[in-house]
């Protein structure tokens, strides 16, 4: 498959109190043409950061990206200059954010918003684009199209203002689109609508997807692969039903245990002891080494490198490496 956006060896900074605080390691991953790539972790894991990154949205931050290659159409996003990322952004590359409130404009009706981008990227008149519009969000299923059009965010439910937000990334055609956990603070009837919506509009749009998400349910019914993080790196990556049928990474085998089950009988749900470290002070070996339970002498004094498995598959722990690949397995 062809591959649209790598990312390599990417780290992401901030400055805070005069301090240099990194916060994504060397991240690497791929997304090939018409893919659905997971991205998954505990929060403070690094996932939306990475997706800022992608985007290079760190305008009014510290933010800045010091080291490694955003390929995405055989350009390098981390040369190209804010004017130019203005025109990638919502044509070629569009996100939807967490919490639709907090991006829409309060104080702008709907149909304003909508047609900003439509107008900026496809170049239609006032007319052609209401048009475009109107037909846009009728695709997403929201009835009475024309009368949204003159209504406010506050107007509308959760899962309508989340529908709009999914109308407004589409509406270019993208060819990435980033979708950063799209059904938070959803109850679970909208979140399977707007998922199964979300899984129409790629497959007819033939568009390829960032999942970014915590839930792995939904990695598990949307994902063609997935790339798990802690602490701003990648430590496995793997087809979706390899990763879920045989985990490897100590981190992804918690996550997945710790899913409830129906019908399972127990008193108390499994969890990951422990927090996810803070950045600016991290554990020197590799940074899940204090909360996991096959920890070795070795993890606490030497950081893990990717290590390549079976089947494409890679994981940054020291219980694959040569000679010792039996254990944990």
């Amino acid at each position: 498959m062809e591959k649209l956006l790598q990312v390599e060896n990417l780290e992401t900074e901030f400055t805070k109190d005069k301090q240099k605080i990194k916060i994504l390691h060397g991240v690497n991953f791929d997304i090939h043409k018409g893919e659905v790539l997971g991205l998954v972790g505990e929060s403070g894991s690094g996932k939306s950061l990475t997706s800022l990154s992608v985007m290079k949205l760190f305008k009014g931050t510290s933010g800045e990206i010091t080291s490694g290659r955003i390929q995405f159409n055989n350009q390098d996003l981390t040369k190209k200059s804010e004017s130019e990322m203005r025109k990638i952004r919502g044509k070629q590359i569009a996100m939807i954010f967490q919490e639709p409130m907090t991006s829409l404009n309060p104080v702008m009706k709907i149909g304003e918003q909508l047609l900003e981008p439509i107008r900026l990227h496809l170049g239609l008149g006032e007319k052609k684009a209401r048009e475009h519009a109107v037909s846009i969000l009728k695709k997403v299923g929201i009835p009475r199209s024309e009368d949204i059009m003159n209504e406010f965010p506050h107007q509308l439910s959760g899962g309508m203002r989340q529908r709009i937000m999914i109308a407004m990334a589409i509406s270019c055609h993208p060819q990435l689109l980033i979708a950063d956990e799209p059904t938070t603070a959803l109850d679970v009837t909208i979140q399977a609508q707007i998922l199964d919506l979300m899984k129409q509009l790629q497959e007819k749009e033939k568009m390829s997807v960032l999942l970014i998400t915590h839930d792995l349910g939904v990695v598990a019914e949307m994902c063609d692969r997935v790339v798990v993080m802690y602490a701003g790196r990648v430590v496995e990556e793997a087809d979706v039903f390899e990763l879920f049928e045989s985990p490897k990474h100590p981190y992804t085998k918690g996550l997945i245990g710790s899913i409830p089950k129906l019908g399972q009988k127990k008193e108390k749900l499994d969890s990951i002891k422990g927090n996810v470290p803070d950045p600016s002070n991290l554990p020197k070996g590799c940074k899940f080494a204090p909360r996991c339970d096959d920890v070795m002498p070795l993890c606490y004094s030497e950081e893990p490198p990717e290590m390549k498995l079976e089947n494409g598959r890679s994981c940054s722990c020291w219980l694959y490496k040569e000679g010792r690949r039996e254990i944990g397995v």
